[in-house]
């Protein structure tokens, strides 16, 4: 049994089961061959295309928000579950140019600088040093930069029953899972503010700067 605790201010929910994990732990017992098992293909699409997968029209939904944009800005595809994953080859096929980062499923390499976009889909709620999580996109997402989130939010208050969330799943690496109000309260102390909009979750240090389908 692995145990969950609930914030009384924020609602966050979490486990501190693996935060003395080093990566090489999550890689031997989250993020092995019996992985899929536990988080698998939707029936019926097990051999389906990388470009015909959810996560690759992900992607393309991204690009369309940021056209014109191709040679001018770095995108980070944070937690990309591969090299490029499919939403960082989706990016990659509208001409963007993508980095992809994965610590622990796709042996990528962290590149230097800034990036003007950091996506970051389905990852945060398998994060469990926050710190080092906030602490990483204040270093890498530039002063007008977009931070783009895709992590389940759950109410606030906690709701009684919220074991019974899908998402509350150890086994699948989800040890950390938010509210608005805990995921704003994180970001703001290094500077990012968390935004929800009609057309998702956003991380911003002030208004970006350059083209986008986002924002004014």
């Amino acid at each position: 049994m692995v145990s969950y605790y609930s914030c009384d201010h924020c609602s966050f929910v979490w486990t501190d089961e693996m935060d003395d994990w080093p990566a090489s732990r999550f890689q031997q017992d989250i993020y092995n061959a019996d992985y899929i098992k536990v988080d698998p293909p939707i029936p019926g699409r097990e051999h389906v295309p990388v470009r015909e997968r959810p996560a690759y029209g992900i992607g393309q939904s991204i690009a369309s928000c940021f056209d014109g944009n191709q040679s001018s800005i770095r995108v980070l595809d944070f937690g990309s579950g591969g090299d490029p994953g499919p939403t960082g080859l989706a990016l990659q096929d509208r001409g963007f140019q993508v980095f992809s980062y994965d610590p622990y499923r796709a042996g990528t390499g962290l590149p230097d600088g800034t990036f003007a976009l950091i996506v970051a889909i389905e990852v945060f709620e398998h994060c469990h040093d926050l710190e080092a999580l906030a602490r990483f996109m204040r270093e890498r997402l530039a002063e007008d930069g977009v931070l783009w989130i895709q992590t389940l939010l759950h109410p606030h208050p906690t709701p009684k029953d919220v074991l019974s969330s899908w998402y509350i799943a150890p086994r699948n690496g989800h040890i950390s899972i938010f509210t608005f109000p805990s995921l704003s309260a994180l970001f703001r102390r290094f500077g990012i503010n968390i935004v929800a909009t009609a057309s998702g979750l956003f991380g911003l240090k002030k208004m970006p700067g350059f083209r986008n389908g986002l924002f004014v």
